[in-house]
């Protein structure tokens, strides 16, 4: 899952950019834009939420506090 969220985290910072530049010349581009920025973050994070599941998951069944 590290790729993805490289890969996501390099097409929003780029999309931004993007974005931004694209508010001078075309705005419909520029919002279309915005909001793929945000669906990209809106991603991220529920990536980041499923992999802190996942480590939460494996240190429960992991925990030898009993013994």
């Amino acid at each position: 899952m590290g790729i993805v969220k490289r890969i996501f985290l390099l097409i929003a910072g780029v999309g931004q950019l993007l974005a931004i530049i694209l508010l001078f010349i075309h705005l419909k581009a520029a919002i279309i834009f915005y909001l793929i920025y945000i669906l990209l973050i809106v991603g991220i994070f529920i990536l980041l939420l499923i992999e802190r599941m996942k480590e939460k998951e494996e240190d429960d069944r992991n925990d030898y506090r009993d013994y």
